[in-house]
């Protein structure tokens, strides 16, 4: 990073955050996530303990925008984002699966979120081979993700993550 940089971070403010799923078929309602209210500032890394199904990663969800919650509300830097689109929200997540495209090569996983950026081809392609040197993988950008270790599988998916800048990383597991 040069010295003109600067890392953006934002706080995040979840108030009475709630998300209840549907029983089917007569199934009773499981409530993932009953009424969460905390506040993470800038700098501040936050870590969601508890037991499998306890609402971790539908938490997790619902911050990136890809889980409605049931009620509560959601800020990022005091600006609600409940109605905001994943893609207009300043946040990126790596799954715990990762959520690596297999279609999709390496460079192809670390590029897609630029895919709707005005950023020229060429930039892209300079960019995505320095991150693939800087996270160990020079040489492999060719390759599926299926045939890669999990943790070089990992490197990618934060990789793309990162790729964006986001103000908000969220990691699942």
């Amino acid at each position: 990073m040069n010295k003109e940089e600067k890392v953006i971070q934002k706080s995040i403010f979840l108030k009475n955050l709630t998300k209840i799923f549907k029983g089917i078929s007569g199934e009773k309602e499981v409530i993932a996530v009953d009424n969460v209210s905390l506040k993470v500032e800038p700098g501040e890394l936050l870590t969601l303990l508890g037991p499998s199904g306890c609402g971790k990663t539908t938490a997790l969800r619902m911050i990136a925008g890809l889980e409605i919650p049931t009620s509560g509300e959601i800020y990022l830097e005091n600006k609600m984002i409940n109605n905001l689109p994943a893609n207009k929200r300043d946040t990126a997540m790596v799954f715990q699966s990762y959520g690596l495209f297999p279609h999709m090569t390496v460079a192809e996983n670390i590029a897609y979120g630029w895919r709707y950026r005005e950023i020229k081809k060429v930039e892209i392609r300079k960019k995505v081979n320095d991150i693939i040197k800087l996270i160990g993988l020079e040489g492999l950008g060719n390759r599926a993700p299926g045939n890669l270790s999990g943790g070089q599988q990992q490197r990618v998916a934060l990789a793309r993550a990162l790729v964006i800048e986001p103000s908000v990383l969220l990691c699942d597991e």
